[in-house]
């Protein structure tokens, strides 16, 4: 076998050498021939290893059963609805008869009259909803311990995602020979690219699909089974359910000289969920819950696919050929089809908190501010995104992500179903002739200036995809307007919680210090402070009583050491510590640097400190110009005005406690959430 497989790499490499030309293809090749033969070599100690243990555990399997009935059931639960459903009660009556004793996992609460349901056919147990059925499953092996299980011939593993049977059960359970195998399920999983992101052998390996699956007693003797369940940790997303468990454990134990099979050998094209009536004829007992959502052609256009559904004749074959209860079928079938008329906006967060203050106003403030008008929102992170999220949404927003395939295909489907897609952007970072003025960017080498001006025009590309924009200050829809022929004003405003928070912060003004606030948010904020630098110093100079607090990501300039007893210094603090931090200070600078990309900023940091009533000095330009009125809510600052005006706040306390008092009252009326009430989505497009 390896002469053999040696030889054939070898045929196709002498077929290319004759097909390509150039020293650099032919490299290439030998490169790519030598990495094939290490890699076959440091496969076959693997191999032998694998091939010695699976000898040993042939001689060390007795699965010969006399009571075919020792099982032990491990079954989770779910419900995602108000009362347990029907065909969860049926399939779990049916292991119940098959097996000696069975443990119910539930995930979450359940009413109790589902309790006492449930408690017919054995022990009920309930748990946080976390971790998926997989968790489940870990919880129940580990609340029955290894010296229970090992007594049982067989541990049935199965989650309430299975609508039947449509066969006997004892009758599926004898085309398994036990005395050759080690555990087996009802269906294989395809090979196929890591789309989980967390599967440790790099690629999805052929697998047993989790839902259902039996282990032997020769596996329930082996320790290293409960290792396995002991170690596995963190399954709190689908992905890394999948990635972690499901995609992993049949080759685990396959790699330790256990033997598997599956009834459903063949699952292509997803076989469980697009060819259900297929399998059903086929021997499979069961037809997957979720293999109902596609109960017509629309659905599989969500998938990107072209298919027929065969739901309908499914129904038709259960109604005729079995003697399923119909009714319940088609109330699963009713489900799915009224929750097409279940709207809602979709919501795509591209910046995925990785700078918090960014999703916060731009994703989850405005959800926030959608539902007080009413709407219902989902929010997902751009990575995990997938084209069937948008297939009920009436609008869909799209926020500060490059363009990918992903999106590229959601936002094609949304056209040809007339669904508008918005792109979000706060920041002028569409287009290079704008980030190539920050200080920022004119301090990267070419390589980093080459890579970041790729992630501007992927923002460019993927604006260019959706129909209309939406944006946070004037300049910026001004500017958008270039690109866009209709481009939404929809300014940043408070979340409910840090109005509340805001509320809470008492202020302390026990000394006579008059403390002065920098509060940078970004990298890009160290030429704006250089703005405010020589006036600082000054009025640092002129006034011992003054201190200056920075906080947050800020480079403080040489000169500023000779003041090092006045300058307090803080590390960056989550949005919920903000409004102490701010409430600390008598003076919140925001000092911008005159730019076509500052003028654009929001007015976020003049809201923040106006909602614990403490005055702004601001650069006057942009949203700070437009939302500020000077001496009022605020201060304005021209460039050389700002020592001027830092100064007579110094000395004025009444001055800056009226400011402050005015900004706190404009902003809690007209700057959160809960008041900004106009439909931006409807009025801007009318």
């Amino acid at each position: 076998m390896i002469g053999n497989t040696v030889k054939r790499w070898i045929r196709n490499f002498t077929t290319r050498l004759f097909i390509l030309s150039g020293k650099y293809k032919l490299l290439f090749y030998i490169l790519e021939l030598t990495k094939n033969i290490a890699k076959f070599f440091w496969r076959i100690p693997k191999y032998i290893k694998r091939t010695l243990l699976a000898l040993q555990r042939d001689k060390q399997r007795r699965n010969n059963y006399s009571d075919i009935k020792n099982r032990y059931l491990i079954y989770t639960i779910y419900e995602h609805q108000s009362s347990l459903q029907d065909y969860k009660v049926i399939f779990l009556e049916a292991l119940a008869k098959i097996s000696r004793d069975v443990l119910i996992v539930v995930n979450g609460k359940l009413p109790q009259a589902d309790i006492n349901r449930l408690a017919q056919y054995g022990k009920v147990v309930e748990r946080e909803n976390e971790g998926y059925d997989v968790a489940a499953f870990r919880h129940g092996i580990i609340h029955t311990g290894k010296e229970a299980l090992q007594q049982y011939n067989q541990l049935i593993l199965v989650n309430d995602t299975n609508i039947g049977p449509f066969r006997d059960l004892e009758e599926v359970f004898s085309e398994f020979n036990s005395d050759q195998l080690d555990f087996w399920g009802i269906s294989m999983g395809e090979e196929q690219l890591d789309f989980t992101g967390y599967n440790p052998y790099g690629k999805i390996p052929k697998h047993l699909q989790s839902y259902f699956v039996v282990v032997e007693n020769s596996l329930l003797r082996y320790e290293g089974f409960y290792d396995y369940w002991e170690k596995l940790s963190d399954t709190d997303s689908r992905n890394k359910a999948i990635g972690k468990h499901e995609t992993v454990f049949a080759k685990y134990f396959y790699d330790r000289g256990f033997k598997y099979d599956a009834l459903i050998k063949d699952t292509k094209d997803s076989a469980l969920y697009i060819h259900p009536l297929k399998l059903l004829k086929q021997g499979c007992p069961l037809v997957k819950y979720s293999a109902f959502r596609n109960y017509d052609r629309e659905q599989y256009f969500w998938h990107g696919l072209e298919r027929e559904s065969e739901i309908p004749d499914l129904m038709e074959y259960i109604a005729k050929e079995t003697d399923y209860p119909i009714e319940v079928v088609s109330s699963i079938f009713e489900d799915f089809k009224t929750r097409e008329n279940q709207s809602y906006i979709l919501i795509i967060d591209g910046v995925e908190n990785i700078i918090p203050q960014c999703t916060r106003y731009r994703v989850l403030n405005k959800a926030e501010q959608l539902r007080e008008l009413g709407y219902t929102v989902r929010v997902i992170n751009n990575s995990l995104v997938q084209l069937q999220d948008a297939q009920f949404a009436s609008h869909i927003i799209i926020y500060r992500a490059p363009f990918n395939d992903m999106l590229k295909e959601i936002c094609r489907a949304a056209h040809i179903k007339n669904r508008p897609v918005y792109f979000d952007i706060d920041d002028l970072v569409f287009d290079t002739k704008f980030t190539d003025e920050l200080e920022f960017t004119q301090g990267l080498s070419k390589r980093e200036k080459k890579g970041y001006d790729t992630s501007v025009l992927a923002y460019k590309k993927m604006l260019s995809l959706c129909d209309y924009a939406i944006t946070s200050t004037s300049k910026l829809k001004d500017e958008l307007e270039q690109y866009k022929n209709k481009v939404i004003l929809n300014r940043n405003v408070m979340s409910k919680e840090l109005v509340e928070r805001s509320l809470q912060v008492k202020k302390n003004s026990n000394d006579n210090k008059v403390k002065i606030g920098y509060f940078s948010g970004s990298i890009t904020h160290n030429e704006n402070f250089d703005l405010i630098s020589q006036a600082l110093l000054h009025l640092l100079q002129k006034y011992p009583q003054v201190e200056l607090h920075i906080v947050g990501y800020l480079d403080i300039p040489k000169p500023f050491q000779k003041f090092k007893k006045q300058i307090v210094s803080h590390e960056y603090v989550d949005w919920r510590k903000l409004p102490i931090l701010i409430s600390q200070v008598d003076i919140n600078l925001a000092p911008l640097v005159t730019t076509t990309f500052n003028e654009a900023k929001s007015e976020i940091k003049w809201i923040e400190a106006a909602a614990v009533k403490v005055v702004t000095v601001a650069s006057n330009l942009g949203a700070f110009e437009e939302m500020i009125q000077d001496g009022v809510t605020g201060v304005l600052a021209d460039d050389n005005e700002w020592e001027s005006k830092l100064e007579r706040l110094i000395l004025e306390q009444d001055l800056r406690a009226q400011i402050a008092e005015n900004a706190f009252e404009f902003v809690m009326n007209h700057c959160t959430t809960a008041n900004r009430i106009n439909d931006f989505l409807k009025e801007e497009l009318a």
